[in-house]
């Protein structure tokens, strides 16, 4: 089934069990030049899953983003992963990944310079400040 979902973004690294497979995620999949960011998904699925265990999964960059971006995407996903616990979760880690990709499609996430964060802080405060006023 990932395989008609994914396409050519899932490379099957191991087809026996225990099987591994790769996901590479990008914010717009058929449209590479607008693309900033990108990672991939690793999973390891173990012979349990998804009824006992959860899937092992580690994040790899692409492109434009730094190790902190890594760690926060790899958290996430775990997170979505143990939010699906008994049910088949790659798909929706997999969308997880990529809606934050699209929500942070921008040149220049891996340049780490104070000035870089600065601005990138001052963004994400004006989004946040924009989504409170939208609530009410």
């Amino acid at each position: 089934a990932l395989t008609a979902i994914f396409d050519d973004c899932l490379e099957i690294v191991k087809d026996t069990q225990p099987f591994e497979w790769v996901v590479s995620l990008w914010p717009e999949q058929h449209s590479p030049e607008e693309n900033h960011v990108g990672v991939k998904l690793i999973a390891k699925i173990p012979l349990d899953y998804p009824e006992v265990s959860l899937p092992e999964l580690d994040v790899e960059i692409l492109k434009g983003l730094t190790n902190d971006h890594r760690d926060e995407l790899l958290s996430m996903a775990k997170e979505e992963a143990e939010a699906n616990l008994g049910l088949p979760s790659i798909f929706a880690v997999c969308e997880r990944l990529r809606e934050w990709l699209a929500d942070n499609n921008v040149k220049g996430m891996d340049d780490v310079s104070m000035y870089a964060q600065m601005m990138r802080r001052e963004k994400e405060k004006e989004k946040e400040e924009q989504k409170a006023k939208q609530t009410f």
